[in-house]
């Protein structure tokens, strides 16, 4: 069977089938595939018929990870669309927390959840799980999943209605699945990969690993090997301890916290000498202190369990605080800063083992919309150029966007004042008032996000304006993007690296022009430091590209390409920040956001005039 068979629609877009069979070779061929492509090129299509149709000729396995649940969703919709066309069998995973059914009306916080699902299931209190070998219907289920990958709320609904733990169906289909469509967890967190891998029996050297979006692997693998806890922390884990009964658990953190305190107030650098303050727990309480006070804070099942039963609140700064402990007295390659009143454990190079992990595959392919320059990228993930193959797409995108950078704005920290908020605000709304359809507004931070939004919403009326708040449920996610699509002309405002500016695509006309205002740089911190220096001992003479200045160009550039999803769409985009006009900058931009450029200091007039000349065509 051919990989047009294998694709999703009927025609190739230009450029999807050299990607496609580029993708063939590289997995037939056991490489490390490093594949860029613009967003809304269509990447997934091309990607899924050449990785399935090497699978499938050779009975190897896909897992095809993601960074967040939508892009998952994302993924999931592409295979629906092919497995009424080529029959094959596909699945999708994610968290228990996201399939429990038991929680449905009870406050159970994600950090704790694993000892709410282990007591009820170990207690034989799950009617869900024990209904799994027992309901007739469950066998079905999992074959139905694999037929055709239902969505996530489709199969919550179909497990309750067999009364069976929809976990359990999405993990048995995964085992048997050609194709299996994961979290970035799953595939990648040493923590998490026994539950795809050696729980499901799937072999890595027979399984081809994508991994989407991978300009967020760095990002990814510092948050996994990275822990921070504050003074207040420590405060609030005392008084789950003493709410618990847990007397002496609660005068060893009350010991703990002492100490922590001292050393704030002694060392006044960032950095911390690991050996030194653990010799000082030692000294003062014995050699295995503290990895007795990990053990009992993480494995304190029996005072837990009674916070199970009467439904009150799971003690998850307890397990904060346990989790940094066993990893501060551990062997772990991290280092210890210290910052105002919070303390980092580190790894100062988190992809240094990377490379050997993504061998272990019988292929990798790692998919990016913005990877330039592709040698300092291949760096910050842990590959060596020389490794890996490199592979862009060619194909001139059939697009029409035009790019407008001011140079008479910036959010660098020291300027941001009332009055560049509202010069700022003043062309966002400039953009706003000469654009008919919708517009996408993306702020560096939320910091910045809200006065533009104010200052905008109070200077423009009668558009529908949605803003992106802080910590929202998929669900929340969901009733913001349904009242951005409720009105022709929307205005969305949003964070750039949130979950609206990768992954959500704005198809059709229901975004015109894109608005990026401002840089979303790293804010300086101990835990930055510390991957500096380490770069620069070794060697690497780009370390402030390569973890500041390409992973904000990134997120500007993945905004800016939200409304770019069709052949044939036309678009604007601008950038607010003179930082934007740079030689370098310009250069590192995509091709299709620099062949029609204009920059300079702009005034909302001239916004206005930009505008309204290249919607009536005449630019």
């Amino acid at each position: 069977m051919s990989i047009e068979d294998r694709f999703v629609y009927t025609t190739f877009r230009p450029g999807q089938k050299e990607l496609a069979l580029r993708v063939y070779d590289a997995c037939l061929g056991g490489e490390i595939l490093v594949a860029e492509a613009m967003s809304g090129f269509g990447k997934t299509a091309a990607v899924l018929a050449g990785a399935l149709s090497m699978a499938e000729e050779t009975g190897c396995k896909v897992i095809y990870a993601c960074r967040t649940k939508r892009q998952i969703n994302r993924v999931v919709e592409e295979i629906s669309r092919l497995q009424p066309k080529h029959h094959f069998k596909a699945a999708s995973l994610f968290s228990k927390f996201d399939y429990c059914l038991l929680r449905k009306g009870r406050r159970v916080p994600r950090e704790s959840f694993g000892w709410y699902c282990t007591f009820n299931i170990s207690n034989n209190l799950c009617s869900y799980f024990l209904n799994v070998p027992l309901a007739r219907g469950f066998d079905d289920l999992v074959k139905e999943s694999l037929a055709r990958s239902p969505s996530h709320p489709e199969l919550m609904t179909r497990s309750e209605a067999t009364h069976v733990c929809p976990y359990e169906v999405a993990r048995l289909a995964v085992a048997q699945a050609t194709m299996a469509v994961v979290p970035y967890h799953y595939a990648l967190d040493a923590r998490a990969t026994p539950v795809l891998f050696d729980r499901n029996s799937i072999e890595r050297t027979q399984t081809v690993l994508v991994v989407d979006e991978a300009h967020n692997l760095r990002e990814f693998y510092r948050g996994m090997s990275s822990v921070v806890v504050t003074l207040e922390q420590v405060r609030g884990a005392i008084k789950e301890a003493e709410a618990m009964l847990m007397e002496e658990a609660a005068a060893a953190l009350e010991s703990l916290l002492s100490t922590l305190e001292r050393l704030s107030e002694e060392c006044k650098g960032w950095l911390l000498d690991r050996d030194s303050v653990l010799d000082r727990f030692r000294s003062a309480h014995g050699i295995t202190w503290l990895q007795n006070l990990a053990f009992e804070l993480n494995a304190s099942s029996g005072v837990a369990w009674g916070s199970v039963v009467y439904e009150r609140r799971l003690p998850s700064l307890i397990l904060h605080i346990g989790e940094f402990i066993a990893r501060l007295s551990s062997s772990d390659p991290t280092i210890l800063v210290k910052w105002e009143s919070s303390f980092g454990l580190v790894d100062p190079d988190p992809v240094r083992s990377s490379y050997e992990y993504f061998k272990r595959f019988r292929s990798t392919v790692l998919l990016s919309a913005t990877v330039s320059p592709s040698n300092v990228f291949a760096r910050s993930v842990g590959l060596r150029p020389e490794s890996v193959a490199m592979y862009q797409v060619a194909a001139r995108p059939a697009v029409t966007v035009k790019t407008a950078i001011d140079t008479g704005t910036s959010t660098r920290y020291k300027q941001r004042t009332p009055q560049m908020y509202e010069r700022i605000s003043e062309r966002v709304a400039a953009v706003v008032r000469s654009t008919r359809s919708g517009v996408g507004v993306f702020a560096p931070s939320y910091s910045v996000l809200g006065p533009i939004y104010e200052r905008v919403s109070n200077d423009i009326g009668g558009r529908n304006m949605v803003i992106e708040a802080p910590g929202l449920s998929n669900a929340q996610a969901t009733e913001v993007f349904d009242s951005f699509r409720s009105a022709d002309d929307s205005v969305l405002f949003a964070v750039q690296g949130g979950r609206f500016s990768e992954g959500e695509d704005f198809e059709g006309g229901a975004m015109g022009s894109i608005v990026v205002v401002g840089m979303a740089l790293p804010p300086p911190s101990p835990m930055m430091y510390a991957e500096y220096e380490y770069l620069k001992r070794a060697g690497e003479q780009n370390s402030h590209l390569m973890l500041s200045r390409l992973p904000a160009l990134r997120k500007a550039f993945q905004a800016a390409g939200r409304h770019i999803r069709n052949p044939g769409k036309r678009g604007m985009v601008f950038f607010l920040d003179e930082r934007f006009g740079t030689p370098t900058t310009v250069e590192s931009m995509p091709s299709w956001l620099r062949r029609d450029l204009v920059k300079g200091d702009l005034s909302p007039d001239v916004i206005e005039s930009l505008s309204r000349g290249f919607w009536s065509g005449s630019s």
